[in-house]
């Protein structure tokens, strides 16, 4: 990733490859050390995410004690919506909460000894970005994922599988591309903060099916603030793989140009930067 300020050895792409890998390795090394060594916060962080995305399951369960669906979704599926979800963004927090770090690494001058580091600023930003709280809501939402699964008695195959895992890596990566855009502009604007949080509230509309809301609402989450390429509809493809196949492709293929167009635009505010020194 951009930033470099030292020229690196020069590798050929698998080595480069397995070299990412292994620095990352590393930061989720000393991540782990950290949930050993802070376990009662860790713990608590465990079950404040249980608790929180066991409340919704049981929101959720009271409601459809009322109703027999929502826009055409049954009980279990719109479980299978909210664990796909809540687990995408499990990841997210987990492995790339970098764009709320941003602003102060910017602010503080620890960017200045990034950029002098034979390692990209950007991959330095993620090593270090992990967080706590991801790790319970991980755990919930897998479980909501396995017993609405059960429930439906899903067609479990290799590509569907595989799919789940392709879709997890999606949704966690288009977040990260959405929140690192906005970010980004922290390189121009002195705060960015009252922007990103609001944005990244939104993700939780498209833990519910798109249907229910507003046609404005669902053509934000789609097109403008894409999050639901990486929730709903991949949800939707594993439960309705006939109405959704073109969700089968979109889905990895707009993760990766949601990303491409995100990294660009980090290497254009990157190149403006000027040392919290100057």
């Amino acid at each position: 990733m951009g930033g470099e300020n030292m020229l690196m050895p020069q590798r050929n792409p698998g080595q480069q490859l397995l070299y990412w890998i292994g620095m990352y390795g590393q930061y989720l090394k000393i991540y782990c050390k950290t949930l050993v060594e802070y376990r009662a916060d860790t713990i608590i962080s465990v079950l404040a995410g249980i608790m929180v995305q066991g409340s919704t399951l049981l929101f959720l369960a009271v409601i459809f004690q009322r109703i027999p669906q929502l826009a055409d979704w049954n009980f279990y599926e719109l479980v299978f919506i909210f664990g796909l979800a809540a687990t995408g963004k499990a990841l997210n927090q987990t492995f790339f909460n970098a764009p709320f770090s941003l602003h102060g690494l910017i602010r503080r001058g620890q960017m200045d000894v990034m950029m002098a580091r034979p390692v990209g600023v950007l991959f330095q930003a993620v090593g270090h970005s992990q967080e706590l709280n991801g790790v319970g809501q991980s755990v919930t939402g897998i479980a909501m994922l396995c017993y609405a699964a059960w429930h439906l008695q899903l067609n479990w195959t290799p590509w569907t599988l595989l799919y789940i895992v392709i879709a997890l890596i999606s949704s966690a990566v288009i977040q990260f591309a959405i929140l690192l855009t906005i970010s980004v502009t922290s390189f121009w604007v002195l705060e960015v903060r009252s922007v990103i949080y609001p944005v990244n509230w939104l993700y939780d509309f498209t833990r519910y099916p798109l249907e229910i809301f507003h046609p404005f609402v669902r053509g934000l989450l789609t097109y403008a603030i894409p999050y639901a390429l990486g929730s709903f509809f991949p949800a939707a493809y594993l439960l309705r793989p006939s109405g959704y196949a073109w969700a089968g492709w979109v889905v990895p293929l707009g993760a990766m140009v949601i990303m491409l167009l995100a990294y660009s635009f980090w290497r254009i505010g990157l190149r403006r930067y000027s040392s919290a020194a100057g």
